[in-house]
């Protein structure tokens, strides 16, 4: 699919590090949402009241939760009475602070999607943003109001920014570019891919939290599936350009009870009647098909006992099972277990583990509540929510050995395999139990969709803490027991999270749910919410992963200045400084951007207007945008330093890397050219393209599939002291599937110095013999000279014209 028209209208500026002028450049537009997201937020607390908390997103700079406690909610609006229904009182608060919330047309553009009423009286309304009539993914709110119509809380993140919702790429062009991703990169049988029906959505990666990058976009959302396998896809097909923007896994790895045996084959799935067994019948003497049975009426008895919920819809929904299932393409017997959106799949033995099926049947409690991603941080939070309530529901049924050694044990059932995962302590099996944790993983590759099953370990130490209590990380917590646990989280997953919620937000919104529940049946305290606080701190919820995005790449040490010997913010087309070299196939380099053959607005520069573009093609080639300036390397430490933000074709599930780009320098004015990967300090290449993949740079290490927005990579220049060098930017493409493709600014080479010292010298001494000395002839000796200090020059700080 070729490109076509518009990505992002106008350049998206944003800031890179702050302090020296022409070497690191900011926005207006990023230091005001740093200001809006700061002070804005203190403000707005205290003009909501006293013991309100305001939190603001981290990558848009709105506010994204708002609490307070039931004995001292945020007032009713002005203007709206007493017997006003939720909505309204929702609507309202939500418009007195739509700027905040990054909601330009305050609650117009926003839907009611869901009201759930609580234990005592409060209300939880879900309101669903969208912008000219189309839904944002993960652009949602939920409010929740007392019986008084007073505001306990809001949580949830929106869309800042306006977007075209015109779509240039229709809706079948979009389910044939889906079907054929699917097809070439996650090859599961012969079967072909089948598609849905093409539905307009608005995507935002800032908002789910995975890579892209970082502009709003529109896209065909199309969920692709393969009969006969667990394979299900969410493919975002941009509707301007045509290429995918993302693909999210929709597999999460359920009392009307029915159970399909497919007797270890690929068929009785989904399952369908005539059932092996359901709702009112005997037991089979068929294992596998008896526990899918049972369990699945634990799992319903325990959502409907402790919170009046009937089955995970809220409303009937029937549990239907397949057990000893072998998906087409999978080894079989199938060691694994998921629910695909509608029901729960089984291999052979799984369902012997009670909180294995109440695991998987939570993912769709989920599914019909907060609908969390499956993906990156809300992905980890979803996978972690089923092993808190399959471990509840485990620890409450009366079957199965909870004794102390296992009682936290994910999976200690499974035969053959045994416990998967370790709530009490994450790290036995390698997962984190804590956000700085260096087991954290920022799962780049996405072979895990950003680490879903490995990150949800924070989450599960916090419900061991909440439940059990522990003192860890200098934290000692006093466990509230299994009822109290099971109320928080459900308050949390069923009123306040929403589908791209992060840890941050459950950092918040635990505590939230703490505060909204007391008072509650399970006798839930204030004393007991500090417990909660002091197992969310512990976890660090509201910390960055050490293991996450790539960071800024540094400019110098902390005690060194840059001095700038080559600099181009690209936004002067005539200065000559690049040209296009040596290619092979479609040359499809631009500089600057526009126009281009596609009527493609490549324009995302970090400073100004204008960058380079770099298309990634859809046939096989071999494409470079050169420098044409030499800069001398002096000795010492040089560096070159660039922004850029890259999309290439995503890996297959297989691991196969089909399209990437290098940077290349020269030392000979650009008749030869050299790899520059092995001179990278900071966030070089992230992968190697696939050899016999056509791409004519098969087998070599390149920026491969997506960067997390703009990202800034430094090269050391100091082994090419001496030389004059320029630069290359070089795209490898296979032959077929394109994507955005490699967007570059702000390119700048300099020397780190040591600070000069600028100590004045100490005060001249003058020794003095007796007059009648004829050495000195009465002349005093001089043993410092002020004039030589006087003569040092001080270098500038920054050479902000380049």
């Amino acid at each position: 699919m070729r490109k076509r028209v518009y990505l992002g209208g106008t350049a998206l500026c944003l800031a890179v590090l702050a302090g020296v002028c022409g070497l690191i450049a900011e926005s207006s537009d990023s230091a005001a949402l740093k200001a809006h997201g700061g002070a804005r937020a203190a403000q707005l607390a205290r003009e909501l009241g006293p013991g309100v908390d305001v939190a603001v997103h981290r990558e848009t700079g709105r506010v994204r939760f708002i609490g307070a406690s039931p004995a001292r909610p945020i007032a009713r609006p002005a203007g709206i009475g007493q017997s006003a229904p939720p909505s309204a009182v929702a609507r309202v608060f939500v418009d007195a602070h739509g700027e905040d919330l990054g909601l330009s047309g305050g609650s117009k553009s926003l839907r009611v999607s869901a009201t759930t009423s609580g234990p005592r009286g409060e209300s939880t309304v879900r309101f669903q943003q969208e912008i000219g009539g189309v839904p944002v993914l993960a652009g949602e709110l939920a409010v929740t109001v007392d019986g008084r119509g007073n505001v306990l809380s809001l949580l949830g993140e929106t869309e800042p920014q306006s977007v075209d919702t015109t779509a240039q790429v229709s809706a079948e062009e979009a389910r044939r570019t889906a079907i054929a991703v699917i097809a070439k990169h996650d090859p599961l049988g012969a079967a072909t891919p089948r598609a849905g029906q093409p539905r307009l959505g608005i995507y935002d990666s800032r908002l789910l939290g995975g890579p892209g990058l970082g502009l709003p976009t529109l896209v065909w959302q199309v969920e692709v599936a393969t009969p006969g396998s667990p394979l299900r896809e969410l493919v975002l097909v941009d509707t301007k350009v045509g290429v995918v923007a993302e693909t999210i896994d929709l597999t999460e790895e359920v009392k009307d009870r029915r159970v399909c045996d497919a007797a270890n084959s690929s068929s009785r799935y989904p399952c369908a009647a005539p059932y092996d067994r359901q709702e009112g019948n005997g037991a089979t003497g068929n294992v596998d098909i008896d526990l899918a049975y049972d369990f699945a009426g634990d799992t319903y008895d325990f959502y409907s006992s402790r919170f009046g919920r009937d089955s995970l819809d809220g409303a009937g929904l029937p549990l239907l099972s397949t057990v000893r299932l072998c998906p087409a393409g999978e080894t079989c017997p199938y060691a694994n277990a998921f629910w695909d959106g509608s029901q729960m799949a089984y291999g052979q033995g799984f369902a012997a583990a009670d909180d294995v099926v109440g695991h998987e049947l939570s993912h769709g409690f989920t599914q019909y509540t907060s609908n969390l991603f499956y993906w990156y941080q809300s992905g980890a939070i979803n996978e972690s929510m089923s092993d808190v309530f399959g471990e509840l529901m485990d620890l409450t049924n009366g079957v199965g050995t909870d004794t102390p050694s296992v009682r936290w044990l994910i999976g200690e059932d499974i035969p053959t395999i045994g416990a998967i995962r370790d709530m009490q302590d994450p790290a036995a099996f390698n997962d984190p139990d804590r956000m700085t944790s260096s087991r954290y993983v920022a799962d780049i590759e996405q072979d895990d969709s950003g680490g879903v099953h490995t990150n949800s370990g924070v989450n599960n130490k916090a419900g061991y803490l909440i439940t059990d209590g522990d003192t860890f990380n200098g934290k000692t917590v006093t466990g509230l027991g299994i009822d109290k646990a099971a109320r928080i989280y459900y308050e949390a997953e069923s009123s306040l999270l929403t589908s791209g919620s992060d840890y941050a937000d459950l950092y918040e919104a635990l505590q939230q749910a703490c505060t909204n529940s007391i008072g509650g049946s399970e006798g839930i305290t204030a004393s007991d919410c500090v417990e909660v606080t002091d197992a969310v701190d512990a976890t660090e919820m509201n910390q960055q992963p050490l293991n996450g995005p790539a960071p800024e790449a540094p400019v110098c040490g902390t005690s060194q200045t840059p001095v700038g010997l080559f600099f181009d913010d690209l936004e002067n087309p005539a200065s000559g400084n690049w040209t296009h070299g040596a290619q092979s196939g479609t040359d499809g380099w631009y500089y600057p951007q526009n126009p281009n053959p596609f009527s493609f607005d490549a324009t995302y520069a970090t400073s100004g207007d204008m960058n380079i573009w770099g298309n990634d093609e859809g046939s096989a080639a071999d494409y470079s945008i050169a420098g044409t300036v030499d800069v001398a390397i002096p000795a010492g430490a040089v560096y070159l330093r660039f922004d850029h933000s890259y999309a290439f074709e995503d890996k297959a599930k297989d691991g196969t890397r089909y399209d990437g780009g290098q940077l290349e320098y020269s030392v000979d004015g650009g008749k030869t050219w050299l790899d520059a990967g092995s001179l990278f300090t900071d966030n070089g290449y992230n992968g190697q393209i696939t050899k016999n993949t056509g791409n004519p740079l098969a087998g070599e290490s390149a920026f491969t599939a997506e960067s997390h927005g703009y990202i800034s990579s430094r090269v050391d220049l100091s082994t090419l002291a001496g030389k004059s060098v320029r630069f290359r930017f070089r795209i490898g493409t296979d032959a077929s599937v394109d994507d955005y493709g490699w967007f570059i600014d702000d390119v700048r080479v300099y020397k780190c110095e040591e600070p000069i010292d600028t100590t004045p010298p100490a005060a001249p001494q003058i020794t003095a013999t007796a007059p009648d000395s004829p050495a000195n002839d009465n002349s005093p000796e001089v043993k410092g000279s002020a004039e030589s200090s006087s003569t040092v020059k001080l270098y500038a700080t920054a050479n902000c014209s380049g």
